[in-house]
């Protein structure tokens, strides 16, 4: 019998016990056990107690041996020491946790089972409570945390996310230069972004020299007003997005007038046309296009103004783009279309924070691909009610300092 329990012991890999009976229960293993040791060292003191006070039988539940779901019932004595004798104290067992009813190796089984998965259906695996694999996993995803080494933030990138679309919107801050969450912030209003940047540390707020963004005015002021040293850089996406927006209301606004006066199939199936570099529009677009420019001039120079903006982006120096925006705001002057000339006066009033990019060439191409992976992790859970255990889930899964 003793060799049986050797394999048990083995079986379950645990130190520090002694076998003393096992059956099989129902379909469960169950093994009793006790220490191997006949004393405890107190926590109060230091000192080595012999003295038991009482004993008590605790079960917990194991990985599982054989097949079979395995639970040890564990005799905890608790021990007198002469420093305090009127608060006797458990003995220390290393693979439990004070409080918990799973060994500490079933508890790392149930967090590598939740990494990319849902709490529900780890629940339904390991039978546990979805409060219990919750708590579990936030255990250990704190932990992993914590034992990071914080990165140096050098360069952010920060945009809004939907928690619930067209509801609640949060805040997202990510480091640059490795990808990795910073932060989630509840909210996307300047006082919710200005007191997480106060909260910082002053070497980090000194620390960070560039924040690429959207054409957010609260994120704008936000990195003013707390990083003294960080420069805000206009994303260029969201600069091609806003001049592909009024373009678009330019072509509306024309063909709403053809529609109305004149023969609205003379304007037909130009919208992504007229969207598109002219290098990607097909013969049968490009020939739609040339129709319709014949009829009506003002698409044709609207999109003589959109394909000459593309000039901007291939130009490599500060003074070249400052120069060019000069030069763009005097020819859509000239035209007289005003979805551009709304789009012209975007550019005066953000005009620094664009030129930043080219003191510190970042964009939000990576934010905006996180903030993929941010939205699948939501996605995969049906969304989170509670917003402390989403940011936990977020920043262990990007694996953030």
């Amino acid at each position: 019998m003793n060799t049986n329990y050797d394999i048990i012991r083995n079986l379950i890999g645990l130190q520090g016990l002694e076998i003393i009976y096992s059956n099989v229960n129902n379909g469960i293993f169950e093994v009793f056990a006790k220490s191997e040791f006949d004393f405890a060292k107190c926590p109060h003191c230091g000192n080595i107690s012999y003295t038991v006070h009482d004993r008590r039988y605790q079960s917990y539940k194991h990985l599982p041996i054989w097949g079979m779901d395995t639970v040890i019932i564990l005799e905890i004595k608790r021990y007198v020491c002469d420093c305090d004798p009127e608060h006797p104290f458990d003995e220390y067992f290393s693979f439990i946790r004070r409080y918990q009813r799973y060994t500490i190796p079933y508890e790392q089984y149930i967090f590598k089972l939740a990494y990319k998965n849902t709490i529900k259906n780890v629940s339904d695996i390991t039978n546990a409570g979805e409060g219990t694999c919750q708590r579990i996993y936030n255990h250990y995803a704190k932990k992993a945390l914590n034992s990071c080494v914080p990165e140096p933030l050098r360069l952010l990138g920060i945009d809004d996310i939907a928690s619930k679309k067209g509801h609640n919107y949060d805040t997202i801050i990510y480091n640059q230069e490795t990808g990795n969450v910073v932060a989630i912030l509840s909210g996307r209003k300047k006082e919710d972004v200005v007191s997480y940047f106060k909260s910082l540390p002053e070497d980090i707020k000194q620390g960070v020299e560039a924040v690429s963004m959207d054409m957010s005015r609260s994120y704008c002021f936000s990195v003013l007003e707390c990083l003294p040293n960080a420069k805000p850089v206009i994303d260029r996406f969201h600069i091609s997005q806003h001049l592909h927006n009024c373009v678009d209301e330019g072509r509306k606004h024309i063909q709403n007038h053809v529609r109305k006066y004149g023969n609205k199939g003379e304007v037909f199936k130009i919208r992504w046309a007229i969207l598109k570099n002219v290098d990607d529009v097909s013969s049968d677009e490009y020939t739609n296009l040339l129709n319709a420019f014949a009829k009506y001039p003002k698409l044709e120079e609207l999109h003589y103004l959109k394909e000459e903006f593309r000039t901007f982006f291939t130009l490599t120096s500060k003074e070249g783009a400052a120069s060019f925006l000069v030069y763009y705001k005097y020819l859509v002057d000239e035209y007289d279309i005003p979805e551009l000339e709304k789009f012209v006066k975007t550019l005066d009033n953000w005009m620094e924070y664009i030129l930043n990019y080219y003191n510190y060439p970042i964009s939000n191409g990576t934010t905006e691909g996180n903030n993929h992976k941010v939205k699948n992790i939501k996605r995969r859970a049906y969304g989170y009610r509670n917003h402390n255990n989403w940011e936990i889930r977020v920043k262990y899964e990007f694996q953030c300092a």
